[in-house]
C-alpha cells in the first residue's frame, strides 16, 4: 500500500486526474457529428470506441509497474502527454485513421493511466476513508459527462469535430501541469515519488480463482450494459424519434447515475452488504437498458439514469469488494485482473451494437444480450461470497 505523506493533496490529484480523463465515458457525444464529418457508418466508429476502451484496458494493466519505476510525477506527465495527444492528434490530422490512432489507442492508453494513478491514490488512505475516497474519485471520473453535455452539447454538435477535439487536447494538457504540480508539492519528495510499503507475501489469487471468476463476470454483465449506453445513449434515443434536447438530456442523466454510483457504490458494500450490492447493480443494470431503448422520454431518462448508477457503483465498489474478500493489500493485484474483463466488455459492446443497429436498423439485439447477461450476473451475485478472511 502507499503511504502518503500529502492525504489531501494526493486526493484532489486523483480527483482532478479522473475529471480529465472522463472524457472517455462521452463518446456518445461526439458519434453523430463524427458520423457526418468523417461520412462513415457507425459500425466503424462504434469500433473506435471498443479499441479506446481496449487501450483503456492496457493502461490500466500495465499502470502498476510503470509507477513504480516513474514516480508519481513522472508518471502523470505521461498519462496526460498521452490523454492530450490523442485528442490533438486527430484536430491536426482529421480522417478515420487519425481518430483510430489518435482517440483509439493514444487517449485510451493514457485515460487507462491516468485511472490507474487516480485510484492508486485513493485506495492508499486508511481503512476508514477508504471508501469515500474510492468513491470521490471514481465519481470524478463522470464529471466531463457532466460538464461536455449541458455546457458543449449544442457547441459540439454543431462545430467541427477537429476544433473540439483541439479544445479537449489543450484542456488536458493544462490540467496535467497542475495536477504535476499538486504531486510535486504534496509529496514532500523531489520527484514526487510514490512509496511503497513491504508487498505481502502471499501470492495475488489466480486469474482462475473462483471468486475472481465470479467477480469478473458480474463485472462484464454491468459493464456491457453500461458501456452500451456510453457508446450509443445517443444514437439509441435518436433512432426512437426523440428530440436532441432528449438525446443531451439522456447523456446527463447517464453521467449523473454514474457520479452518485460512484459516491456510493462503496458504502452501499458497508450498508447492504456485497452480495446484496452485486444484485442491485445487475437488476438496475437490466432494467435501465429495458427503459433506455424506449420511445417515452421520461422513462428514457429514468433507463438512463439506472444504467449510468449501475455502472458508477461498479467502479468503486469493486476495489472495496476485493478489500473485504482478499485483503486490502491485494486490491491493486485482483483489480488489474478484473480489468480484463471490462475490456472484454468494451470490446464487444460499443462494437457489436454497432453492427447489430447497421445489421437490424435498431437497437433492440444488442439490448436483450445486455439484460441476459444481467439476468446471469444477479444469480451469481446473489450466490457469491464476498468475505472472507484477509491474505496473510
Amino acid at each position: 500500500m502507499t503511504q502518503v505523506r500529502s492525504p489531501a493533496a494526493r486526493l484532489i490529484a486523483a480527483v482532478l486526474t479522473n475529471m480529465a480523463m472522463g472524457v472517455i465515458y462521452v463518446w456518445g457525444l461526439f458519434l453523430l457529428p463524427l458520423e457526418t464529418f468523417l461520412a462513415r457508418p457507425r459500425a466503424d466508429l462504434s469500433l473506435v470506441a471498443s479499441l479506446a476502451l481496449v487501450a483503456f484496458t492496457v493502461g490500466m494493466v500495465i499502470h502498476d509497474r510503470v509507477l513504480k519505476r516513474l514516480g508519481l510525477a513522472k508518471f502523470a506527465a505521461l498519462a496526460f502527454a498521452f490523454a492530450a495527444c490523442g485528442h490533438l492528434l486527430f484536430a491536426a490530422f482529421p480522417t478515420y485513421p487519425g481518430l483510430a490512432l489518435g482517440y483509439g489507442v493514444l487517449f485510451g492508453i493514457g485515460a487507462g493511466l491516468g485511472y490507474g494513478l487516480a485510484l492508486a491514490l485513493a485506495t492508499a488512505v486508511a481503512n476508514g476513508l477508504r471508501a469515500f475516497a474510492v468513491g470521490l474519485a471514481m465519481a470524478a471520473f463522470a464529471s466531463s459527462g457532466i460538464f461536455l453535455p449541458m455546457v458543449l452539447g449544442p457547441l459540439i454538435r454543431t462545430t467541427s469535430p477537429p476544433v473540439s477535439f483541439s479544445v479537449i487536447g489543450a484542456g488536458m494538457l493544462m490540467a496535467g501541469l497542475f495536477v504535476i504540480a499538486l504531486l510535486l508539492n504534496g509529496t514532500g519528495a523531489r520527484d514526487g515519488d510514490i512509496e511503497l510499503a513491504e508487498r505481502p507475501s502471499a501470492a495475488s489469487p489466480s486469474f482462475f480463482d473462483s471468486g475472481v471468476v465470479t467477480l469478473g463476470i458480474v463485472f462484464f454483465a454491468i459493464c456491457y450494459a453500461g458501456l452500451l449506453g456510453v457508446s450509443q445513449a445517443a444514437g439509441m434515443v435518436a433512432s426512437n424519434g426523440l428530440s436532441p434536447r432528449v438525446v443531451d438530456t439522456s447523456l446527463v442523466m447517464l453521467t449523473a447515475g454514474y457520479l452518485g454510483g460512484s459516491l456510493l457504490g462503496g458504502k452501499l458494500v458497508e450498508i447492504i452488504s456485497g452480495r446484496a450490492t452485486l444484485v442491485v447493480a445487475s437488476t438496475l443494470a437490466a432494467l435501465g437498458l429495458c427503459f433506455l431503448n424506449l420511445s417515452a422520454p421520461m422513462l428514457v431518462l429514468a433507463g438512463a439514469l439506472a444504467v449510468g448508477f449501475a455502472f458508477g457503483s461498479s467502479a468503486s465498489f469493486m476495489p472495496i469488494l476485493i478489500g473485504e474478500r482478499f485483503g486490502p493489500a491485494m486490491i491493486g493485484p485482483v483489480y488489474g485482473k478484473l480489468i480484463a474483463f471490462y475490456g472484454l466488455a468494451g470490446l464487444i459492446a460499443p462494437w457489436l451494437s454497432g453492427v447489430l443497429f447497421e445489421q437490424t436498423k435498431g437497437y433492440m439485439p444488442a439490448v436483450s444480450i445486455g439484460i441476459a447477461l444481467c439476468v446471469l450476473s444477479v444469480l451469481l451475485g446473489a450466490r457469491m461470497r464476498t468475505a472472507s478472511p484477509p491474505i496473510a
